[in-house]
């Protein structure tokens, strides 16, 4: 099992990498001493994390308002391949070399021009922990579930959406219950922006989707769930489109799913320069088919502004190699870390220390472990902090002497 943090040295190999569920570690006071430090205060990570057995804690805490008014601030400027991030953690001065500048067009409190990395062996890694229908390493309070693509939209005259809970893109915590008997009633939720794709592998955004069965009963006739990339309001035929084929879902039961679209939606237009432009409007629509006889349709979809569209809480999952010497690279794989660099705090023995970022990447981190002069293994725990503040939850490695763990080398050595 996982040692407490601030617990016993440990000597490499020692340790069982059996995964101890968050919310358990949480409930059983695990992670109380990783909310005490000074860097942890300021972002409420006692909150953030009381928080994420419901989820939806960005847009509960408002940390996009946060980072609206933080982006006027956080610009880059480019001094000699030295990029310089206002308020953010630890850049390594090497960071612009494995990287290009391009667009962001994910949410809007992130858009502007961001250092995205290269492709990688470390991008690929973090990207293909996300592609694996029938392994997924991701926490189940965060997973989607895994369905296959769907035909393409016929089109019919859709009705007038209600709005979403919440906010402009909707929220699935704490929606109220709709009682609608014994007749069948699907209901949209909410959207989430993932991941933007990458420019290099032809890739699209994916975004994430929530839907209610607000029926007594199962639905067992499957259904699709379908995204449209769009420069206006109208849902029209020959839209840019991707989506999925949902094949049941349980009464009263709430799931979610992820749809990418073509790297086209990020050509849908032209500027005064005649440079690309991304489509303005996403369309999501459940049942877009019109499959499932349903009680009312008018809260099967929405449309919304492709920057309005928040993203989802940071998660991290995966950490290469679990045990490393101090200084030496390792690379955490996870989902909604946003574009630009923000913290990789190392805590150990009570300390919050800096890791040196040298990639970020929505879908992963790439960083050096503080070089410390240990005299024996001792456990450590990663946490990744978001642009604006969203923490994800904490991972264990072991940080061995230089003694035990030799020379610290790159992960992936150029």
């Amino acid at each position: 099992r996982w040692a407490k943090p601030g617990g016993p040295k440990l000597k490499p190999g020692t340790l069982s990498h059996k995964k101890v569920r968050f919310h358990d570690q949480l409930k059983s006071g695990q992670l109380a001493s990783l909310t005490k430090g000074k860097v942890a205060k300021k972002i409420k990570l006692a909150d953030q994390y009381k928080m994420k057995h419901k989820g939806d804690v960005a847009r509960r805490l408002n940390l996009h308002k946060h980072a609206i008014a933080h982006a006027k601030h956080a610009k880059i400027h480019l001094q000699g391949h030295h990029p310089h991030f206002i308020h953010h953690g630890l850049i390594s001065p090497h960071y612009a070399k494995a990287c290009f500048q391009f667009h962001y067009w994910g949410p809007g409190h992130f858009a502007g021009v961001w250092w995205y990395p290269k492709w990688h062996p470390w991008v690929h890694w973090s990207w293909h922990y996300h592609v694996h229908p029938y392994w997924d390493p991701r926490p189940i309070w965060c997973r989607p579930i895994f369905y296959r693509p769907c035909p393409l939209w016929v089109w019919w005259r859709t009705p007038v959406w209600v709005a979403l809970p919440m906010v402009s893109s909707g929220t699935w915590v704490d929606v109220a219950p709709v009682m609608i008997g014994s007749q069948f009633d699907l209901q949209l939720l909410a959207v989430r922006f993932v991941d933007p794709g990458h420019p290099e592998q032809k890739l699209g955004p994916r975004y994430r989707v929530w839907f209610r069965n607000n029926s007594e009963r199962s639905i067992t006739q499957p259904f699709n769930v379908v995204l449209f990339a769009a420069n206006d309001a109208n849902l029209a035929e020959g839209l840019l489109q991707s989506g999925i084929r949902v094949t049941s879902i349980e009464s009263d039961a709430i799931q979610s799913v992820d749809v990418r679209l073509p790297i086209e939606a990020y050509s849908m237009g032209l500027d005064a320069q005649g440079e690309p432009l991304p489509f303005t409007t996403l369309h999501v629509l459940v049942d877009a088919h019109r499959e499932v006889a349903e009680s009312t349709e008018a809260n099967n979809g929405t449309q919304i502004a492709r920057a309005d569209v928040l993203p989802i809480d940071p998660v991290v999952f995966e950490v290469k190699p679990p045990e490393a010497a101090g200084g030496a690279e390792i690379l955490v794989a996870g989902e909604g870390l946003g574009p630009q660099p923000g913290r990789a705090i190392v805590s150990m023995g009570g300390l919050e220390l800096e890791g040196e970022i040298l990639g970020w990447y929505d879908l992963g981190v790439q960083l050096k472990l503080p070089a410390l002069p240990l005299a024996d293994a001792i456990e450590a725990e990663i946490i990744i902090i978001r642009g604006d503040g969203a923490a994800a939850n904490p991972l264990k490695v072991i940080v061995l002497p230089a003694s035990m763990g030799g020379v610290a080398l790159p992960v992936f050595p150029e």
